[in-house]
């Protein structure tokens, strides 16, 4: 299997709110990773009704599902 080609690019983060480096898969032209991941996930998240807890803030570029 071919590895997926990936670019890193610079995104701006709405939680940090500064430029943060990301990488950006070239195969399906998409945000695949963020270099501050770790530092911007919400580690308790509360899932509000019955729809699944977000971890990453609203607004994310990278992981839009995932968001708040």
């Amino acid at each position: 299997m071919r590895r997926a080609e990936l670019l890193k690019v610079v995104v701006f983060c709405p939680h940090f709110q500064r430029p943060v480096s990301a990488a950006r898969n070239l195969t399906i032209d998409r945000l695949v990773s963020c270099d501050e991941a770790d530092a911007c996930r919400d580690r308790n998240p509360q899932a509000e009704g019955t729809d699944p807890a977000k971890i990453f803030p609203c607004g994310c570029p990278v992981y839009p599902s995932l968001a708040k």
